[in-house]
């Protein structure tokens, strides 16, 4: 769903969010509150309740307040609170995503995405995750890998905003058109 975690107002509540859960130490419970929240946004029911403007703001504070007491930590239950107060519920996804970022950045991680036309051992994954630690400056990386058999082979690697595509599909696709001039 999130579509713009780069957006001004997503990245101000992220970045406010993360100051509050920092300061009283509770970033995993934060993260962890905010995740179950967005796994009921993905429902269309929740999702159209929390972010319609025809629903009164008192309405969903209170609807929400008694699904997540207990649920949640009270800094994720007041966080809900002031986006329906500031009309902000639209941004929720944003904010999100944007929460995950600045938690990323602060602790140091990188996200790495893989996709390969061959399974990789554990051994293979750990030795990928040391080399892209290195190409990240030493950050830790979290690996996300998928096996892709139409890729034929070889890797396709992205990390931060670089991309290094050596699966056989691409080859072959770059030697066809190479063939055809």
């Amino acid at each position: 769903m999130a579509t713009n975690p780069s957006d001004p107002v997503a990245r101000m509540y992220a970045v406010a969010l993360y100051e509050i859960a920092r300061d009283k130490g509770v970033i995993g419970d934060v993260q962890d509150g905010l995740q179950k929240v967005f796994n009921a946004y993905q429902d269309k029911v929740f999702r159209d309740f929390f972010t319609s403007p025809r629903v009164p703001r008192v309405v969903k504070t209170k609807g929400l307040e008694e699904a997540l007491k207990g649920q949640v930590v009270e800094a994720v239950l007041n966080f809900i609170k002031v986006l329906i107060a500031k009309g902000r519920e639209p941004q929720f996804d944003n904010i999100c995503q944007a929460f995950d970022m600045y938690r990323d950045q602060a602790e140091n991680r990188e996200h790495a995405w893989v996709e390969s036309g061959t399974e990789f051992n554990a051994t293979e994954l750990e030795e990928l995750k040391k080399q892209l630690s290195v190409a990240a400056g030493g950050k830790e990386i979290v690996l996300h890998f998928n096996h892709k058999e139409e890729l034929l082979g070889g890797a396709r690697v992205r990390l931060g905003d670089k991309l290094v595509d050596n699966t056989l599909h691409t080859r072959l696709t770059h030697l066809a058109m190479a063939l055809e001039k």
